[in-house]
């Protein structure tokens, strides 16, 4: 995971096509100045995440711990092939932009507050099983964002640690097929399309 996001902050800031303003509202002003230079701000202390297991019964995944407790950092975004197209074409390609939580420190919070963020890990999983609690294949996932066109579900396999995302059909949570083996993968292979301008 460490290395999958240190490629990804360094991708972003060699792309000076990438351009997406950043929300720091309420964030801890040193961090943002350190996210604004380096993308990533290692972490020294790390999230008690006890009480996402105690919620939904099962404690998060390894690389999703990590994910969380390695880097203070803003959404990881940008374009992802999620259905494995490779078309030739420029910004128009029907690529998704999925948008995977952020995880920063704000003004008055622990660095624990961070579990119970809004569209953070906790409040996303919440939603889905709120969502699709007649749906037994729910328990399968939890939600680690969403996707920018969309605005899927992005769904994270307990079992296998495959990325999916939700799906079209109403009788299903996700698609039947994953756009990523894993979340490393998914964040490696997030790219920013260059536009004209």
């Amino acid at each position: 995971m460490k290395e999958a996001l240190v490629n990804y902050s360094k991708r972003v800031i060699a792309n000076s096509a990438y351009n997406s303003p950043r929300k720091f509202e309420g964030v801890v002003p040193e961090l943002v100045t350190e996210i604004q230079k380096n993308i990533l701000v290692p972490r020294t202390t790390q999230t008690n995440l006890e009480p996402f297991r105690e919620r939904f019964g099962f404690e998060l995944p390894d690389d999703i711990k990590d994910y969380i407790n390695l880097f203070w950092h803003p959404h990881i975004a940008g374009a992802y092939d999620c259905f494995k197209q490779d078309e030739e074409g420029g910004y128009y390609k029907f690529d998704e932009g999925p948008i995977i939580f952020s995880v920063m420190k704000h003004i008055g919070e622990t660095d624990d507050d961070v579990l119970f963020q809004k569209y953070g890990v906790y409040d996303l999983t919440s939603e889905l099983y709120e969502e699709y609690e007649e749906c037994s294949e729910v328990k399968e996932y939890i939600s680690i964002g969403w996707t920018g066109y969309a605005a899927h579900a992005v769904l994270y396999k307990i079992a296998t640690g495959e990325i999916y995302l939700e799906s079209w059909r109403e009788d299903r949570v996700a698609d039947d097929r994953p756009i990523a083996s894993s979340l490393s993968e998914l964040i490696n292979k997030i790219y920013f399309p260059r536009i004209n301008r």
